[in-house]
């Protein structure tokens, strides 16, 4: 009796211990996760677009403002600034590569999509990210600030300043964006629409969209969807709770979120 009484105790304590250990490992996330430390919040109100960090051959910072300056820091001793227009740059859908040569030697940064973790850090990255100054080369991973914002359906609310009638359309123009994801959804007022979106600091990177081929009286917001967001890069910015992407003809779509 005693030895069976024993033998439970043992299976009790083994399965208590097996819960703890499971509860104790909590998910990482990957990349533009919805939660922001007030690290990364403040670094968004300085501006900065891209940050990445490492701990090889020592720890660094990596922050570039693409309007203004790209600073990187080392505990080694190695201090660099320099203008961001200064960059050469290579750029495709899966390598960035900037570089540039300063009077203290030649500098280059490269961002590849690929899964990256840094030891000291919970969180799993999207970009790895390499920094050579001369013959010395920092590792570590990074990402694009993303302002949390822009995560769900917006719809147009004005072309320019002229507002819309959405009378004139067969549904009311909108975005669906989901910045966790990467993908964007919705319509431009006649037919459906959906591609992959990247947000890069102040500015989105869409993909070409799928367009479904419904036959519709053409508007002015298909013309525009087709020629001004596809397949390009797009600025953004928030007045008064609205969301004003700024074309790269320099026109406006202003949307209201639902």
């Amino acid at each position: 009796m005693k030895t069976l009484l024993l033998f439970i105790l043992i299976l009790i304590f083994v399965g208590c211990t097996s819960t703890k250990n499971i509860l104790v490992k909590k998910p990482t996330t990957v990349g533009n996760q919805i939660e922001q430390t007030g690290e990364i919040k403040n670094l968004q109100q300085t501006g900065v677009d891209f940050f990445a960090q490492g701990n090889q051959p020592s720890n660094w910072t990596l922050t570039m403002n693409y309007d203004d300056t790209v600073r990187f820091s080392a505990e080694d001793g190695l201090a660099l600034k320099f203008a961001y227009s200064q960059l050469k740059k290579v750029v495709n859908d899966e390598r960035k590569r900037f570089t540039i040569t300063l009077k203290s030697g030649n500098v280059q940064i490269e961002i590849l999509e690929k899964i990256c973790t840094v030891t000291t850090m919970r969180e799993v990255f999207k970009k790895e990210v390499s920094i050579s100054f001369n013959n010395i080369k920092y590792t570590g991973c990074g990402k694009f600030l993303a302002d949390n914002n822009l995560q769900g359906k917006w719809l147009l609310e004005k072309i320019g300043y002229t507002p819309i009638v959405p009378t004139g359309y067969r549904i009311v123009p909108q975005l669906n964006l989901d910045i966790v994801e990467g993908v964007i959804s919705g319509n431009d007022g006649c037919n459906s629409i959906k591609g992959k979106i990247e947000v890069q600091g102040k500015r989105i990177q869409f993909s070409k969209l799928s367009v479904t081929k419904t036959k519709c009286n053409k508007k002015n917001i298909e013309k525009i969807i087709a020629a001004e967001v596809n397949d390009q890069i797009v600025s953004y910015y928030f007045k008064e709770g609205k969301l004003y992407l700024y074309l790269p003809d320099d026109s406006l779509l202003i949307f209201r979120k639902t």
